[in-house]
This record gives structure tokens, C-alpha cells and sequence, in this order.
């Protein structure tokens, strides 16, 4: 079912779901999707921030899967919604923008799909214009029932600030710190 912004659907019983976002990529723009697995709107800690970096939540209910890229890039994040943890209310998908706008990649095209590949939700997000990362889709529980939101909420201080807005500490790098490419270490070869 395709959502526009703001609106929800229940999800059906399902252990697993994958959530993707698709996106045109563009010379200079770098995108990444992230997840925040939320209690009352925060994080519980940094485990609960899955992202390039930490590719999985503390007992991997949230896992980044990876991306693909062909026509577009899609970058996809599977949640194992029956082992989430009880005080988990909320998982946010983020896609935050290196070197330039959300608006740069055009349209961006969420989806979420049961484990069995059964396309349940779609939401494609627009109308960004300098917002550097934007909450795209949420995962919600309603007592026992998961829903999906259409949310499409942006940022103009990136990745760092959407973590920071949802409680998770983010240390401040140097200027001029390549934080997607780590220097390599004394003794090692590329």
C-alpha cells in the first residue's frame, strides 16, 4: 500500500520485515540509511544506533543488510519485529546525505517487506529542499501490533544531529576527519 506522509498501517503479523530506501545516486552526494531503535523517543544507549559503522543493534534484532546498487541505490535494514526488545516502542529510518541535501537524490522510495518478500508498505519521501538526513519510515508498536508511519521529517545538521536529537552521544571529529574511510594503521597495507 502506498503512503503518503503522515499516515499509518498496521502490519501484519510477521516475525521479520525489511525496510529499504531506494535513491539515484549523484556525483558528490554519499547517502546511507540508518535506524534508531527508540523507548519514549530516545535511544537506550549507543548499541541502539545501527548505521554503517555498527552494522547491527546489541542482540541484532536490527541489522544493516547492506546496499545494492544497479539503476539507483538501495540500502536495506532487516528487524526481527517478535525480538525487539519490550521497551522498544518506536524504530526510525534514516537516510542522512556527505556532501549535499537530501533533495539531491531526488525522490527517495521506502519500502517495507515481510520476510517472506510479501511488499506491505511504500512511502516516497520529497518536498526536502537543504535538510542534510530526514526520518523517512517508522516501525511502531501499538500494544502487541507493529505499525509502519510515513514520517519524511528532515534535518539540516545531518546524521550527527538526528543522533544527537534522539539522545545518542556523538563525538565531534576534527575538522578535515574523513569519518567513512578510517585511517589505516601503522604496519597495514591497502
Amino acid at each position: 500500500m502506498q503512503l503518503t506522509k503522515g499516515a499509518n498501517l498496521a502490519l501484519p503479523a510477521s516475525r521479520t520485515v525489511s525496510v529499504t530506501c531506494t535513491w539515484t545516486p549523484r556525483p558528490g552526494l554519499e547517502a546511507d540509511l540508518s535506524a534508531l531503535l527508540l523507548a519514549g523517543g530516545r535511544v537506550r544507549g549507543d548499541s541502539d544506533f545501527v548505521f554503517y559503522n555498527q552494522p547491527a543493534s546489541a542482540g541484532r534484532q536490527v541489522v544493516h543488510a547492506g546496499r545494492r546498487t544497479a539503476a539507483g541505490v538501495t540500502d536495506r535494514i532487516d528487524v526481527d519485529l517478535a525480538a525487539v526488545d519490550d521497551a522498544v516502542d518506536t524504530v526510525a529510518f534514516a537516510v542522512s546525505v556527505d556532501g549535499g541535501p537530501v533533495a539531491g537524490l531526488g525522490p527517495v522510495r521506502a519500502a517495507v517487506v515481510s520476510g517472506s518478500g510479501e511488499p506491505l508498505a511504500a512511502f516516497t519521501m520529497d518536498g526536502l529542499s537543504t535538510e542534510t538526513a530526514a526520518v523517512v519510515v517508522e516501525l511502531y508498536r501499538r500494544g502487541a501490533q507493529w505499525k509502519v508511519r510515513a514520517v519524511g521529517q528532515g534535518y539540516h545538521d545531518g546524521l550527527a544531529g538526528l543522533a544527537r536529537d534522539f539522545g545518542v552521544d556523538v563525538v565531534d571529529e576534527p575538522p578535515g576527519t574523513d569519518w567513512r574511510h578510517p585511517p589505516v594503521p601503522a604496519g597495514y597495507e591497502l
